[in-house]
């Protein structure tokens, strides 16, 4: 009695090493530029509480600011000052 051959079972792909991966170009952020990010993020977050406006509201440009809120806000100290005066200024105005 002769056994059929079984087909092959098709094999995982290969997996890839970190050689190929893209390099970042752009410099990593500094620690206060990330604290800066987290903390316009967390403000944004009680403000709206839903990502799709957070998100809009953080790269949408604002002419009391001048640009996008993110960019403004982890720029400098000042810059998340005057995006969590705008928020609270939306806020009372809500």
């Amino acid at each position: 009695m002769e056994l059929e051959p079984k087909p092959d079972r098709p094999q995982p792909p290969a997996r890839r090493s970190m050689a190929f991966r893209k390099r970042r170009t752009s410099p990593l952020p500094t620690a206060d530029q990330s604290r800066r990010q987290n903390d316009v993020v967390q403000s944004t977050w009680r403000h709206f509480g839903e990502a799709a406006p957070v998100i809009a509201f953080l790269n949408t440009h604002h002419e009391a600011l001048d640009g996008q809120p993110l960019h403004r806000a982890i720029e400098s100290d000042e810059g998340l000052e005057r995006v969590e005066t705008l928020l609270a200024r939306m806020r009372r105005q809500a």
